[in-house]
């Protein structure tokens, strides 16, 4: 699949496949619900939820959609990402699993607490 792009984050998920585009919505929801003051732009090619600083951002491949984080905060919750393909600052959400929405809720909140609370800004 080649790279998604969109110049806006609705034309980023009107640009995602069909078979993967319900989930990516999903995803976005989830990530909208807990993060009611963020605003969503495009920050290297991939939707982006700011407050003052990138809290979270996701991208859509052909196997997985990346929910990515800041490190610290991924490492703090190390204990309920068991069993996901972790990167330096990523969580890997495999398509052929449903989606952990509770988890993408927590991980989002989690690092808005992060940055409100110990000022941690983005990678």
């Amino acid at each position: 699949m080649a790279k998604i792009k969109g110049a806006t984050p609705e034309e980023y998920l009107g640009n995602v496949p069909v078979e993967h585009r319900p989930r990516a919505r999903e995803l976005h929801r989830a990530l909208c619900e807990a993060l009611p003051h963020a605003s969503v732009q495009i920050k290297w090619g991939q939707p982006a939820f700011v407050d003052d600083t990138i809290l979270v951002a996701y991208a859509v491949f052909s196997k997985h959609i990346n929910l990515y984080t800041t490190p610290s905060s991924r490492d703090a919750l190390a204990g309920e990402l068991g069993g996901y393909t972790l990167g330096k600052g990523s969580i890997q959400l495999p398509h052929d699993e449903p989606l952990p929405l509770e988890l993408i809720r927590l991980v989002a909140t989690a690092r808005a607490t992060e940055f409100r609370e110990h000022h941690v800004r983005w990678m």
